[in-house]
């Protein structure tokens, strides 16, 4: 009889044993986090030229840990990667907190898809524009004596560089012409949320635009006014800027 509840003693332990090891095994379980996939947010700057080898910065979740970052399925060259400090007020589920800077030599394609891989997992494909004569914005630019001068079409890679900034572009057409404009950013990450603003050769304010349908980014269809000569400004509509507030202007008739 005391062997026989000696037996069930030790089985109960036994049983007791196993279950609590379980429970802590499912609890560990529980509170493990499956890896994320790295995350490409922002490309900077938005675009490269045919046939050339240009350094692009990318931004985003997890691009410290990556291995490799591929361009229509092959690897390029890695120069660095690292934590990134995100502007104050800003999320980092947006803007990212972490970048790689890569060397790309591309081809005649207009785009090019970009992948980072880590050792387990890939981002999803982030589109990168092809574009050849793309202008750069020249500073100072900020009012209308300083206005960078357009002609028509053209595309501009510009910078918000500061709370507050205003970059002006002249452009010239004839009386009457139909002009349009628009801002290329969110579709590449940045952060600017763009406003347009027309004013004629006197400074009246004749039109203004803010979010499109589509986005956030602006744009505008209009007239050219009598005198054929207007002065485009371009600002953040929360009079915010930096480093990351890249846009593509495009205008065209």
């Amino acid at each position: 009889m005391f062997n026989f509840i000696r037996m069930l003693f030790l089985t109960v332990s036994l049983i007791g044993l196993l279950l609590s090891t379980n429970a802590v095994g499912q609890e560990k379980k529980k509170t493990e986090k499956t890896p994320e996939p790295p995350k490409i947010l922002m490309v900077i700057p938005p675009f490269m030229e045919q046939e050339k080898t240009t350094k692009i910065l990318l931004r985003g979740k997890q691009l410290d840990l990556v291995t490799s970052v591929e361009a229509a399925g092959k690897k390029v060259k890695i120069i660095r990667k690292g934590k990134a400090g995100v502007p104050q007020g800003m999320s980092a589920d947006k803007l990212g907190d972490t970048e790689v800077e890569i060397e790309i030599t591309s081809q005649k394609e207009d785009r090019l898809e970009l992948i980072a891989k880590t050792d387990a997992l890939n981002s999803k494909p982030f589109e990168l524009l092809i574009k050849n004569g793309i202008l750069s914005e020249k500073e100072p630019n900020q009012g209308f004596t300083q206005a960078q001068e357009l002609t028509i079409p053209s595309m501009v890679h510009g910078k918000i560089q500061a709370n507050q900034d205003v970059d002006v572009f002249k452009i010239k057409a004839a009386s009457g012409s139909l002009i349009q404009v628009k801002i290329h950013a969110e579709k590449f990450g940045s952060p600017l949320d763009a406003m347009l603003t027309v004013y004629d050769d006197a400074g009246v304010k004749l039109f203004f635009a803010d979010d499109s349908k589509e986005s956030r980014d602006a744009s505008l269809s209009f007239k050219m006014p009598a005198g054929g000569m207007i002065n485009l400004c371009v600002q953040d509509a929360h009079d915010r800027g930096g480093d990351l507030f890249h846009y593509l202007l495009e205008v065209n008739k």
